[in-house]
């Protein structure tokens, strides 16, 4: 007679096959995940040794996502609440927080330094605020950051005639800003955004991207001829959009279709 497998027999085989089937899943997954990042936009593709973040409000956080959006170095951007204490935030119950951008940069192209001196030359730090919600804050992630944005704010009290109403605080929390409100100026425009679909899948991937915020700056009209000539055949643009945006600042529309 012959000897049927028994239970140990049949679970060994079964471990077998699930641990073949997982690993089968996450090699389908990483290959996929690899050709999705050879599709990227060429400025997507790059990686970096070291990112760094600054946190800033300015008021109405589309303005100063697109302003920081469009300058080097910066890898991407996001907009959310940030400064108070109300768990959870949202667009319809803010709560304490206040209206905020999130940058995250590579510090070998661009130093905090610089971002705090773009955040203090894009509003007028002696003009106090009318809500919460639109104060103007530079917040800090380390003493370094501290230190630089005392620095700053003291250099901007003693060459203005008033009183410095922007804040300096220690970031706590960044809370995410819904989806509608991220690239806000990209997304009004049909011809970038049918461009950047055909690569970003998810509402997530948009937000993250480089290519998006710097379209989201120079759709605002933020950077300069140079900087837009330099990168425009690494945006994924197609030819519709790439002349839109060589036109846009007066570039040779021919040598960008």
């Amino acid at each position: 007679m012959t000897d049927q497998p028994g239970f140990a027999s049949y679970l060994t085989i079964a471990v077998i096959l699930g641990l073949s089937l997982i690993v089968l899943t996450g090699f389908a997954g990483d290959k996929d995940s690899t050709n999705h990042k050879q599709n990227l936009p060429e400025i997507d593709k790059r990686e970096y040794d070291n990112i760094e973040k600054a946190t800033f409000a300015l008021g109405c956080f589309w303005g100063g996502d697109a302003r920081f959006g469009a300058e080097p170095g910066v890898i991407r951007t996001r907009v959310g609440y940030a400064g108070g204490t109300t768990k959870n935030p949202n667009y319809q119950n803010i709560g304490d927080h206040t209206e905020s951008i999130q940058v995250e940069y590579n510090p070998e192209e661009v130093s905090f330094k610089e971002l705090a001196e773009i955040f203090w030359a894009y509003h007028d730090p002696f003009a106090g605020s009318y809500s919460n919600q639109y104060a103007k804050i530079l917040f800090y992630h380390d003493s370094t950051q501290r230190e630089i944005a005392e620095e700053g704010r003291q250099e901007i009290a003693e060459q203005g005639d008033g009183t410095v109403a922007t804040r300096v605080e220690k970031l706590n929390n960044f809370y995410v800003a819904e989806d509608y409100h991220q690239k806000y100026r990209l997304k009004q425009n049909r011809t970038f955004m049918e461009s950047l679909s055909e690569y970003y899948r998810e509402p997530d991937e948009l937000m993250n991207s480089t290519a998006a915020a710097r379209l989201n700056g120079y759709i605002a009209g933020y950077g300069t001829p140079d900087r837009v000539e330099e990168n425009i055949g690494n945006l994924g643009l197609s030819p519709k959009a790439r002349n839109r945006l060589a036109s846009k600042f007066g570039l040779d529309t021919e040598n960008n279709k």
